[in-house]
């Protein structure tokens, strides 16, 4: 049975537009099917094969380029989501897997069944009856106004947690708590931990993060002022008003999925993010 795949890549670079084209004849000599999103394709001059991500059902997806590119990719690939092979081209592609020159060894390892798939859990994210894009880092709930404070109630479940007013709260993913949440102070969790992880960012009080378990829903209510902004994964955006006051989070039923070489979760860690400072 032919096999498809669906390339994604970031367009400012032409080291990753040149590795795409090379990607895609190795895949293509082994007999897959190509299709590009539709503004890689335009860039390469490979229109004919352009297919949007929301219609990306391929058997693969290989992004190249860094976090930024996987999460956008996740966030619009049909659900449930093809697993992915991404290749870092990035600042430091914590979720990626391979660098440039490791490329074709890994698409020869994959065409070979060389290779474990690593499930990913997401969060879902509710205002209202209105179910937001699935995220599989964070959600991020600030204030509209630049550098103006948000209060907010944080609920678990039907209990009040705590009252404290923040620049913006993060409700990260496992593999989310190494991201966003991290830089502002949040907890790593170990892959094998299943949680969610709440985390002030700059809090006045001396509010720091709290880790909730998987069953958890965990509501956000929004005190002062009652208008808010909420963007996923860095890049999906969604204003509150009007009368909407509470972003309930918990787990998705939806997962994403990323084609794995070797168990690199702490390789990963101490390479890219736990660099002594004169590395970085």
């Amino acid at each position: 049975m032919a096999k498809s795949v669906g390339i994604v890549a970031r367009l400012d670079r032409s080291e990753a537009l040149n590795l795409v084209l090379s990607i895609a004849e190795r895949f293509k000599g082994a007999g897959f099917s190509i299709f590009f999103e539709p503004c890689l394709a335009e860039q390469i001059g490979g229109k004919e094969f352009s297919m949007p991500l929301e219609d990306m059902r391929t058997d693969l997806i290989v992004t190249v380029g860094g976090d930024g590119t996987i999460l956008r990719t996740c966030l619009r690939i049909p659900k449930p989501e093809p697993p992915i092979l991404a290749i870092g081209m990035g600042a430091r592609g914590f979720l990626t897997e391979v660098l440039p020159e490791k490329a074709f060894e890994a698409v020869d390892r994959y065409i070979k069944g060389l290779y474990r798939i690593e499930t990913c859990r997401k969060i879902a994210s509710f205002v209202g009856e209105d179910r937001l894009p699935d995220a599989l880092n964070e959600i991020f709930i600030t204030s509209r106004h630049l550098a103006k404070t948000l209060s907010v109630r944080i609920w678990k479940n039907s209990v009040s947690v705590a009252d404290f007013s923040a620049d913006g709260v993060i409700i990260a993913s496992q593999v989310g708590s190494t991201a966003y949440s991290f830089s502002s102070g949040g907890p790593i969790l170990d892959p094998e931990v299943d949680a969610l992880v709440l985390t002030p960012v700059c809090p006045i009080s001396l509010m720091r993060s709290i880790v909730f378990p998987s069953s958890s829903h965990v509501t956000v209510e929004l005190l002062r002022p009652k208008a808010a902004v909420i963007v996923i994964d860095g890049d999906y955006q969604r204003n509150m008003g009007d009368g909407e006051t509470k972003v309930t989070v918990g787990i998705s039923e939806h997962k994403s999925r990323f084609i794995r070489f070797e168990d690199g979760f702490y390789r990963r860690l101490k390479d890219r993010l736990l660099l002594p400072r004169e590395e970085i």
